[in-house]
């Protein structure tokens, strides 16, 4: 009886060693995930990031996978839960990962954001953002950077607009504001400037411009580690890696041949994604 005791026990052991070592050895040659806010389809944004996944998996002799975070929803509960490994969207969620998940700013669009809060110009009871307050403004949904950049133009609840959230891009809401479907609205400089057709720019009044917040980025979890970081670095900030980022450069920052250095003190100041309290957050 003592003996099948033994041997059973020996078994138990044995077991538990070889199902630690299989979980250790997993755990050691896990994918890394990389991803990006859900601005656009499932397939469109496999041919934005799968390239740059590719490029990084030889680079690092890590396997990379660009995973698709399917909504907004999921984007955030997968970003709080420290799922993805390297991420590539806007300042607010960089510096909010650097001070609750200890992530390292890796690169960065060359350049700045900026956002106009603009109303019609045959509007004459809107002439100051003040005006606003009260009023219907269209905005892109939270967590957006264009949005946050909207309420914190009005920090005081009971002095706010009625903010309107539109789908769709900033197109949609500028095409919202056009048909007078709000008295206000919140668009990306460089959309206001240079997308919007003259006639149409020419009939919107500019009430207030943003204070220039450093562009998008990549950052990279502690999983990820220093060797690997540095491969990536030196790669990304040349003409090394255009041809794997060269969507990515088309879409966001036509002009930039490569991403530049990104430095921990561009994010100091730069959460706005302050847990509960911003909507969708």
């Amino acid at each position: 009886m003592s003996g099948s005791v033994h041997k059973r026990a020996r078994i138990v052991i044995l077991s538990l060693f070889f199902s630690a070592g299989f979980l250790i050895q997993n755990t050691a040659s896990a994918d890394l995930i990389l991803s990006a806010p859900p601005r656009e389809s499932v397939e469109a944004g496999k041919k934005l990031y799968e390239p740059l996944a590719e490029s990084l998996s030889q680079l690092t002799g890590e396997k990379v996978i660009y995973r698709h975070p399917e909504n907004w929803h999921n984007y955030q509960k997968r970003l709080q839960n420290d799922e993805f490994d390297i991420v590539f969207d806007g300042p607010h969620f960089a510096a909010w990962r650097m001070s609750s998940l200890q992530a390292k700013p890796l690169v960065r669009l060359p350049g700045n954001l900026r956002f106009v809060l603009v109303s019609m110009e045959e509007d004459r009871k809107i002439t100051e953002p003040k005006h606003l307050v009260g009023k219907t403004v269209c905005t892109l949904p939270s967590p957006n950077l264009g949005a946050l950049t909207l309420y914190s133009m009005f920090p005081n609840p009971v002095l706010q607009p009625e903010f309107r959230q539109v789908s769709g891009g900033f197109k949609q809401v500028a095409k919202k504001l056009l048909a007078g479907e709000c008295r206000g609205a919140i668009l990306r400089s460089s959309f206001f400037y240079k997308k919007l057709p003259d006639s149409e720019r020419d009939s919107i009044l500019v009430l207030k411009e943003s204070d220039p917040i450093i562009n998008q980025g990549i950052t990279v979890s502690t999983r990820v580690g220093q060797k690997s970081q540095s491969k990536m670095l030196k790669a990304l900030t040349t003409s090394r890696g255009k041809q794997a980022m060269g969507a990515i450069l088309k879409r966001f920052s036509n002009e930039a041949n490569a991403f530049v250095p990104a430095r921990d003190e561009e994010y100091v100041g730069k959460n706005l994604l302050y847990d509960n309290t911003v909507f969708g957050w």
